[in-house]
């Protein structure tokens, strides 16, 4: 089965599992995604359609929680709705690029799957700096989905 950026087989997948968190480390960090077969392989993952799709849901999903009352009572990591508030508009052009059918950089989405997961990140503190905080992560992440070194062939 040949693989494209929106068709991964499940071999692949299970093949960058276990690696999955150094590796988009790797990819954010700027590092070149053709030089390792693994990093290769979770950029290609990164940028499939489903991938993309997912961020896009989750970043669209906070931008929602953000506009309404905390739960009383939740098992889940509290966002910083005030940061992401103030920082709406540079999510909503990240969800963009996200959900558009046009090439991006696997850095950047790998930059945007971190920040997702990083329960202790600006997404997620609530402290007086994080607005500026969560606002350079994201502009970093725009400028990388647009410019950072892309995956051959």
């Amino acid at each position: 089965m040949i693989e494209t950026p929106g068709r991964l087989t499940l071999m692949t997948r299970v093949r960058t599992l276990p690696h999955r968190h150094r590796l988009d480390l790797e990819l954010a960090a700027g590092s070149d995604p053709n030089v390792d077969p693994l990093r290769r392989e979770r950029a290609r993952e990164l940028l499939s359609e489903g991938s993309r799709r997912k961020l896009a849901w989750s970043l669209e999903r906070l931008l929602a929680e953000a506009d309404s009352p905390p739960p009383p009572l939740s098992p889940r990591v509290p966002i910083a709705r005030d940061a992401i508030r103030e920082q709406s508009s540079a999510v909503e052009t990240i969800v963009e690029r996200l959900k558009a059918p046009s090439y991006v950089s696997p850095q950047g989405v790998a930059m945007v799957s971190l920040l997702l997961a990083d329960g202790a990140g600006p997404l997620y503190r609530g402290n007086s700096e994080n607005a500026q905080e969560l606002g350079k992560d994201l502009d970093a992440a725009v400028d990388a989905i647009d410019h950072g070194p892309g995956l051959a062939g």
